[in-house]
């Protein structure tokens, strides 16, 4: 149960660290085939990092007494197929025993760290166009880059 607390406590950390770029759902993985814990991108669908609960042999999720031997994660992203459909493909994906949720902590929070990089690279990328003043560029057969 203590690893339980940890793992939420830590994701719920990964998620404010992200500066408002994740955010961290719960979900059912028999409804929305992610995981129990799942983190997207604030502004879009995909990627996602989905991590799910896994019991010893006669216990579901259902179970209020329920405590994971494991966890399951994988890291999901919606690729175009030549059909038009667009699923979720795993990426990477591993299972980390209940005692080392430190273990899953440090994978979901190297994910996280990657995602929030292209995310503020993305953010800081202009739509405005590049405008040169065109000095000492004039004459024939020049170009902004030469």
């Amino acid at each position: 149960m203590r690893s339980m607390m940890a793992l939420d406590d830590g994701l719920q950390r990964i998620e404010q660290q992200s500066q408002d770029r994740l955010i961290l759902l719960y979900e059912d993985p028999e409804t929305f085939g992610a995981g129990h814990f799942a983190l997207y991108p604030l502004h879009s669908s995909s990627p996602r990092f989905a991590i799910e609960e896994q019991y010893p042999p006669g216990v579901d999720w259902s179970d209020e007494d329920r405590v994971p031997v494991s966890w399951t994660w994988a890291s999901e992203a919606q690729l175009p197929q030549p059909d038009g459909s667009w699923p979720w493909v795993t990426l990477s994906e591993g299972e980390v025993a209940s005692a080392d949720y430190e273990t899953l902590l440090h994978i979901t929070s190297g994910w996280a760290d990657a995602l929030c990089e292209l995310i503020a690279r993305e953010e800081a990328l202009t739509t405005e166009p590049v405008v040169g003043d065109g000095a000492g560029r004039s004459g024939p057969g020049r170009t902004f880059l030469a």
